[in-house]
């Protein structure tokens, strides 16, 4: 064989994040697992535990897991009768994983930390001798202070509602703060370009006129006119290309990317921008002058570009993301916002038509602008409307509120229209804010025609001659037809057009000005001139400095202090994410073994419901599996971290709108994952959360819970809704949270990243990266709302799974969603018998919706109650002949429940599934949910209700108490609960003893 020397290198791949992906995450992040178990080892006996060194990637654990779902206070609330329950039956120190999201982490992110302040469980005592058979429990303390704080956001009632109004407030003013620059800006310049009423009809490029017109020139700019623009703009294209060039060669970019590109691009737009500019000058037009030169340049280009694209070989006329078509669409843009901007001059032309029509008189002009502020005065309120009820607006964006086809049709259009009318409301009453800016600052020189010398009467009527589109009345009269005698008569009357404006008042070139600013004009102007009085001097009109100028250099000197100001405003500090951490962490985050005045707690039931106990408010997220204080103090005593609760997992939603991580399948998000050990997601790699803390000194615990159950944000992952994305921005809807990328924890030589506006135009615009320094979090619910997707990654034997969202309609959405993500992403399979639990609370939800509001109606019991169930089981196939279990606990009715849940039900036609808008629960509330979780939870357990076994397609019936189903053996086995053999089986083992 002929020596084939050393194998030539792989080339890199020019996506390795790609290729990374095709690695299964438990083998690429085995060491994560490996690091879990060892935690989750402290709390098991010895004989329970795992051998960590023999733990292979992408094996099955034989690991518990409990999910608990979304859903708010209503999730909290049932999720704690679900851990009464649990612990009722002595099972939670069977549950080695607890993964929370949203509401569910509420109530499990509490479980961890009282576990870890009392070392127990504190929201239920287990009943004496080891019965089990008790249909209830009595409440402990630790479940009094909970229903004190079922209201967590205004516990305190007024007091709390006033200071959470105050908050928003600010945090409105505080957008404002960062908005308000821009337009500043924007109408300095548009000051600067038309500084004269009669300049709105000139075309020019940011002051520079493109036609002999010199009055509305502020500057004198007569070397653009002596070399012309196309000149300029090849001297800074040839510069840019020069730049680009030597970029590509510096930082050896892969061809076709990087900021060379960019370069190259601003280079070709100021060439063909100069080009058009001259070519504008000959168009001789009012309005669009640059707007049309372009478009006529941009239809040569495109023509050239087919011809080119048609004499091409077949292998050179690639279309995806070659650089023809990418320039293409950046004339596109370029145009749209040329015309945008060529567009404002209209706008304002009509606003001046406005105002003096209703000066002197005369039919009112500017039919466009009254358009506009009107649409955006009814678009305001629909805005709000639609914002406050945005979560049900989402529904029926999905189609699932109406029964018959068309009726959801219509319904999803009726929602799509009402979403974008909201969408525009904040947008236009910005834009019209930009438009009066700039209004008030350019002098109408209409009014220089006609002195105010000429008194009231006298102007007026100068005024009215001089505007050539206003008359000075108007005509009244009839018209008959006098059929017989074939004659045609009119009669018509002058009559004269009262003026709207007061005749004693003065009309001024700045008489649309409001006084305040007129003023501050005046002051600015007198003090900048006798300080740099060339800045007064040019070819432009005497108006123009007199009066423009001034309001330029305010705008200008305000816009660039508020932006200066504005960088010192954080991300995270005038958003809604600390009202809703600190009210979460006063109701759920606590050490039951101290009262709130630092002494030890007292045993007792929860009737003191003015009492508080000793807030964990800064327990970190580290302190979860940690060594022991009392350890800790003995000095030379070599000790170990340790675990008190299961290890938690808390689910939040990386926000990457503008990656091709998650956008190719349009999920907007990805799983980011809050624990003791790591922090981090897939997109972004993990790091050790002790380095995170570190580096983000404001992350903690409940800073953790909090973003888990950030449902409100301008944007939401798989869920945003992108026409709200700007609204809900600027109105300061953002529960979500900006957090240091754990990507970059480990490079010190990289700064942390500073808190600028710019975070806030991300939100807006929903450019937001996996790659950035910071990347912005929220609530688990945006992509998966059931918390068992890392359970999944992790490969847990048996999951049980606790559904609480609201899902009236009993679609199952959540399950879903999770069954989809299992099999496309996981090539996990789950097959659940589900639908039992759907058809019977469907059932009773609409007999009780029958009976709503009527106290005269009696409850009637359910005759087949003892064969409906609120608990599946099903499989869950991992591959290669691993197979798991579901539990899934679904929140549901099935008439065997207690009497004043039915009387609630009764009342309330979507209990359980009650909107997650309303945080705000009463005492009754929070315990008909937390007394279905017990009834739920307890009841199959107990086996006093069945649960569904089987194929989802066939599924049946059986008892979690009784033998002979392999599903529930499995789960029984793996809770630590006797599992019963069939008793065919043993007689048949007795017959074969016997010979």
């Amino acid at each position: 064989m002929l020596d084939q020397g050393p194998a030539a290198p792989v080339p890199e791949s020019k996506n390795a994040a790609a290729v990374d992906q095709e690695i299964p995450w438990c083998e690429k992040h085995h060491q994560i697992v490996r690091d879990e178990i060892a935690a989750i080892n402290t709390r098991r006996e010895p004989d329970r535990r795992i051998d960590v060194d023999r733990l292979e990637s992408c094996q099955l654990l034989d690991v518990t897991g409990l999910a608990l779902s979304g859903g708010g206070i209503r999730s909290s609330a049932l999720c704690l009768g679900v851990l009464q329950a649990l612990n009722h039956h002595n099972l939670i120190g069977r549950i080695d994983y607890l993964s929370t999201v949203s509401g569910g982490g509420y109530i499990g992110t509490s479980l961890s930390a009282t576990m870890t302040a009392a070392r127990r469980f504190v929201f239920g005592e287990r009943p004496l001798g080891g019965a089990v058979t008790a249909a209830e429990i009595s409440d402990t303390p630790s479940v009094g202070h909970l229903r004190n704080y079922s209201n967590y956001l205004v516990p305190a009632g007024a007091r709390d509602l006033l200071t959470g109004i105050a908050i928003v407030v600010r945090g409105l003013v505080a957008n404002v703060g960062l908005t308000l620059p821009v337009l500043l800006l924007l109408a300095a310049v548009t000051v600067w370009s038309t500084p004269l009423r009669s300049c709105l009809t000139d075309a020019n490029v940011f002051g520079v006129s493109l036609s002999d017109k010199k009055l509305c020139e502020l500057h004198n700019f007569g070397s653009v006119d002596r070399y012309g623009f196309s000149t300029f703009g090849a001297a800074i294209a040839l510069f840019m290309f020069v730049c680009s060039g030597l970029t590509y060669l510096a930082s050896r970019s892969v061809r076709g990317s990087g900021p060379s590109v960019v370069l190259a691009y601003i280079g070709g737009i100021a060439l063909l921008v100069g080009v058009a500019c001259d070519f504008a000058r000959l168009l001789k037009v009012h309005h669009f002058a640059l707007t049309l030169a372009i478009a006529i340049i941009g239809a040569v280009l495109f023509f050239a570009w087919a011809l080119k694209q048609s004499l091409a070989s077949p292998g050179k006329r690639q279309e995806f993301r070659s650089h023809w078509p990418s320039v293409g669409a950046t004339f596109l843009v370029l145009l749209a916002v040329i015309a945008f901007f060529e567009f404002q001059p209209f706008m304002l032309e009509q606003m001046f038509d406005v105002a003096e029509s209703t000066a002197i008189g005369g039919p009112a002009a500017g039919v466009a602008i009254v358009w506009i502020k009107s649409l955006a005065a009814a678009a305001a309120p629909i805005g709000i409307f639609v914002t406050a009820f945005r979560q049900q607006f989402a529904e029926l964006l999905k189609g699932n509120s109406a029964s018959s086809q068309w009726g959801s049709l219509v319904l999803k259009i009726v929602a799509k229209v009402a979403l974008w009318i909201a969408g525009l409301a904040l947008p236009l009453i910005i834009w019209v804010a930009y438009l009066y800016l700039s209004y008030w600052g350019i002098s109408n020189d209409l009014f220089e025609q006609c002195s105010v010398n000429l008194g009231p009467a006298a102007q007026r009527e100068c005024l009215t001659n001089a505007k050539s589109n206003a008359p000075s009345g108007s005509l009244a009269g009839r018209i008959q037809f006098d059929a017989g005698k074939g004659t045609l008569s009119a009669e018509i009357t002058p009559k004269a057009a009262p003026p709207v404006v007061d005749e004693t008042r003065k009309l001024t070139p700045v008489w649309h000005t409001p006084e305040w600013l007129e003023f501050l004009a005046e002051k600015v102007g007198d003090a900048v001139r006798s300080r740099l009085p060339d800045l007064f001097r040019g070819d432009a009109s005497e108006l123009a400095y007199a009066y423009s100028l001034p309001k330029v250099i305010i705008y200008l000197f305000a816009g660039i202090v508020l932006f200066a100001v504005s960088f010192c405003l954080t991300p995270n500090a005038n958003s809604l994410h600390r009202l809703y951490r600190d009210r979460l962490s006063k109701a759920f985050l606590f050490d039951p073994t101290r009262s709130a005045d630092g002494g030890v707690g007292r045993a007792e039931a929860s009737l003191d419901q003015g009492r508080d106990f000793k807030a964990l408010d800064r327990m970190k997220l580290t302190d979860l599996y940690a060594i022991p204080a009392e350890v800790a103090r003995i000095p030379g005593l070599a000790a170990a971290p340790k675990l008190h609760a299961p290890y938690q997992l808390i689910n939040t939603a990386l926000n990457i709108q503008g990656s091709d991580f998650a956008n190719r399948r349009g999920r907007n998000a990805d799983f980011f994952l809050f624990s003791a050990l790591n922090v981090g997601s897939e997109a972004t790699g993990y790091a050790p959360t002790g380095l995170v803390e570190d580096d983000e000194q404001s992350l903690d615990l409940a800073t953790a819970m909090a973003i888990s159950g950030a449902a409100a944000s301008s944007n939401m992952g798989s869920s945003s809704i992108k026409a709200l994305t700007p609204t809900l921005a600027l109105l300061n809807v953002r529960l979500g949270y900006w957090l240091k990328n754990p990507r970059y924890v480990d490079e010190r030589v990289r700064p942390q990243r500073r808190s600028t506006p710019l975070y806030f135009w991300s939100e807006i615009s929903g450019r937001l990266y996996e790659n950035s320094d910071s990347v912005y979090l929220t609530d688990g619910g945006h992509i998966e709302n059931l918390g068992v997707y890392e359970l999944l990654r992790r490969r847990c034997k048996v999951i049980i799974a606790v559904d609480a969202e609201a899902d009236a309609p009993m679609n199952f959405g959540s399950l879903m969603t999770l069954q989809r993500y299992a099999r496309i992403d996981l090539g996990v399979r789950i097959d659940l018998p589900w639908t039992p639990i759907r058809e019977c609370t469907r059932a009773l939800m609409a007999r009780n919706a029958i009976k709503a509001g009527d106290p005269a109606a009696l409850d009637e019991h359910d005759a087949a109650a003892h064969d409906h169930v609120h608990v599946s089981i099903g499989t869950i196939d991992y591959g290669g002949n691993d197979l798991g279990y579901l539990v899934y606990v679904k929140s549901s009715l099935n008439g065997d429940e207690n009497d004043y849940i039915r009387d609630y039900a009764r009342r309330n036609d979507r209990f359980p599934h009650e909107t997650t808008g309303d945080q705000f629960f009463s005492e009754e509330q929070f315990e008909v949910y937390r007394a279905l979780g017990f009834h739920m939870a307890h009841g199959f357990l107990s086996g006093d209700t069945p649960v569904t076994v089987g194929p989802g397609t066939d599924p049946r019936v059986a008892r979690f108490t009784e033998a002979g189903e392999p599903a529930i053996d499995a789960v029984r086995e793996a809770l630590g609960l006797p599992v019963f053999q069939r008793r065919t089986a043993s007689l048949a083992a007795t017959m074969i003893d016997q010979g």
